[in-house]
C-alpha cells in the first residue's frame, strides 16, 4: 500500500503541474501534441478533437509535455514554461485552504512533564501548561506552537523563543532554548524540535491501528480502543507501552483496554473495561513488536475557517512553505545543514503510506508539502528544468537573441549532472535514514 500511495501521489502531482504547462499553451494557442503521465512505453493512448495525445507510460515516475515553443514570442514561451510550478503553488494553495476550512479536532497546546534537564524543563515549563503565544503570536492549538518553532528551526539552525504560558489561571513568560548541537549540520529542524522535550499532555493512550496478523491482533486489541494501564500502572504516553516491548520483550505485556473515550477518571469506568495479554515478537529485523499504532488521547479544540480565512492561511502555508525550503536549500548549500535532510524516493514513499494511513486530511497535507517542494525544484535555473529555461530567456532578453545552440547544449549537459548529482544524494540520504549510518 506504501507503494501504491506514492504512485497516485506522484501521478497526482505530476498531471497537475503538467496541466499548467498544457493550459498556458492553449491560452496562447500553441498545438499541444503530447501530454503523457510517466515516461517510457505507452500503455494507453487517447487523441482528442485538438490533435493532442493523452498518454499513460510505462515509468510513472514524472511526466511531459509535449508542445513546440521555438516559434512562440518570448513572453509566451516564459508563460508556458512558468505556469507547471505556477499549478504547483496553487494546488498546495487550496489543499492548505481546504484543510484550514474542514472541521477539525486540533490537540490543545497543554504539555506533558518534561524530561530533567531538557530545554523545556530547563526553560521552567511543566505539567499542565498550556502555551498561548509564542514570539508574542497566538497560539490556537499544539500545531501552531509545532510550525512557530519549526519555521525557527529552519532559520536560525536553532531554536530561541519566547513562550506565552498559562497555568491554572495564571500566565507567565518564559525562554525556550533548544541550541544547535555539535553536529548541528546533520541535525535538521525536526531533530531540533524533538530535542526540546516538548510533548503533549495525555490521559491514555489510544490504539489508532492493528496489525493483521500480530500478536495484538491475535490477542484480541482492536483500533479505537483505549489503554488504560499497562501492567496494572496507568498509562499516560505511548512511549511508555514502546520502551515497556523494547526493555523486556520476552516478557508478556497486559494492557487494560475500554472501547470509550476515557473522559472520566479510571475509577469511574466500572464493568466497561477489559485486560488482556499480549507476548511480543521479534520481527526478521531482530526488534520486539505487538503490532499497534498509537496516539495519545489528549485535549482538543474544534477549529474551522470561513472561505477567505482559509484562503488567506492557504496562501500564508504555502508561502511560510517555499521560504522555509529555500532557506534550507540555502543553509545545504553553505554547509549550515546537511545534505542528509535531502529526501529521496524510499523517504517520499513511507511518508505518503503514512499520511495516507492517518486519514485524507494527512495525505492532502503530504501532497501540499510535496507540491510545494516540485514546483520549487522547478523553479530552480538549472537547465533542463523549468527555472532553466526561464534563465535562458532572460538571457535572450538582455542580449536580444537566444544563446547559440552550442552554449544551450552545454548548458543541458551540465543541468543533467546537476540533477543526477542531487538525485543521487537523495538516494544515498534515503539510504543512510532507513541503515542508521
Amino acid at each position: 500500500m506504501t507503494l501504491i500511495w506514492f504512485l497516485v501521489a506522484v501521478g497526482l502531482l505530476v498531471f497537475i503541474h503538467e496541466s499548467g504547462h498544457y493550459w498556458a499553451a492553449r491560452s496562447v494557442g500553441l498545438p499541444v501534441e503530447r501530454f503523457s503521465v510517466g515516461f517510457g512505453p505507452v500503455l494507453l493512448r487517447r487523441r482528442d478533437s485538438r490533435g493532442c495525445e493523452w498518454a499513460l507510460s510505462a515509468i510513472p515516475l514524472g511526466g511531459y509535455v509535449k508542445l513546440q515553443l521555438e516559434q512562440a514570442s518570448l513572453l509566451a514561451r516564459a508563460w508556458v514554461v512558468s505556469a507547471g510550478p505556477l499549478a504547483n503553488f496553487v494546488f498546495a494553495i487550496l489543499a492548505y485552504a481546504a484543510l484550514a476550512a474542514s472541521p477539525r479536532d486540533e490537540p490543545l497546546a497543554i504539555l506533558a512533564q518534561p524530561a530533567a534537564q531538557s530545554p523545556a524543563a530547563l526553560a521552567g515549563l511543566r505539567a499542565g501548561d498550556e502555551v498561548k503565544a509564542v514570539q508574542g503570536q497566538p497560539v490556537e492549538h499544539f500545531q501552531d506552537l509545532r510550525w512557530a518553532l519549526l519555521r525557527e528551526a529552519v532559520r536560525e539552525g536553532e531554536i530561541r523563543s519566547s513562550l506565552t504560558v498559562s497555568h491554572q489561571g495564571s500566565t507567565r513568560e518564559l525562554l525556550l532554548v533548544v541550541p544547535a548541537s555539535a553536529r548541528s549540520a546533520v541535525d535538521g529542524p525536526e531533530e531540533l524540535l524533538g530535542r526540546s522535550g516538548l510533548r503533549l499532555q495525555s490521559r491514555a493512550v489510544r490504539i489508532t491501528q492493528v496489525m493483521p496478523g500480530s500478536p495484538a491482533d491475535r490477542a484480541g486489541v482492536r483500533a479505537g480502543q483505549v489503554a488504560l494501564a499497562l501492567d496494572g500502572v496507568p498509562l499516560e504516553q505511548p512511549e511508555s507501552l514502546i520502551q515497556r516491548v523494547r526493555t523486556a520483550p520476552d516478557l508478556p505485556i497486559r494492557l487494560t483496554l475500554v472501547s470509550v473515550n476515557p473522559e472520566r477518571p479510571l475509577e469511574e469506568l466500572p464493568g466497561s473495561q477489559t485486560t488482556l495479554e499480549i507476548k511480543p515478537q521479534r520481527m526478521p529485523d531482530g526488534q520486539p513488536r505487538i503490532g499497534l499504532g498509537l496516539a495519545p488521547v489528549v485535549a482538543t479544540v474544534s477549529v474551522q475557517e470561513g472561505l477567505v480565512g482559509a484562503l488567506v492561511l492557504g496562501v500564508q502555508r504555502t508561502a511560510d512553505m517555499t521560504a522555509l525550503s529555500l532557506t534550507a536549500l540555502g543553509r545545504m548549500l553553505t554547509g549550515d545543514l546537511s545534505w542528509r535532510q535531502l529526501s529521496g524516493p524510499a523517504t517520499m514513499a513511507d511518508a505518503a503510506g503514512q499520511s495516507a494511513d492517518r486519514g485524507s486530511f494527512a495525505f492532502l497535507g503530504f501532497l501540499a508539502l510535496v507540491s510545494v517542494s516540485i514546483g520549487i525544484l522547478n523553479l530552480l535555473p538549472v537547465p533542463m528544468l523549468d527555472g532553466g529555461h526561464l534563465l535562458y530567456y532572460a538571457i535572450e532578453f538582455v542580449r536580444g537573441r537566444p544563446l547559440s545552440e552550442s552554449a544551450q547544449h552545454m548548458g543541458q549537459q551540465l543541468g543533467l549532472v546537476a540533477i543526477l548529482s542531487l538525485t543521487s544524494l537523495a538516494l544515498v540520504s534515503d539510504l543512510l535514514r532507513y541503515f542508521g549510518s
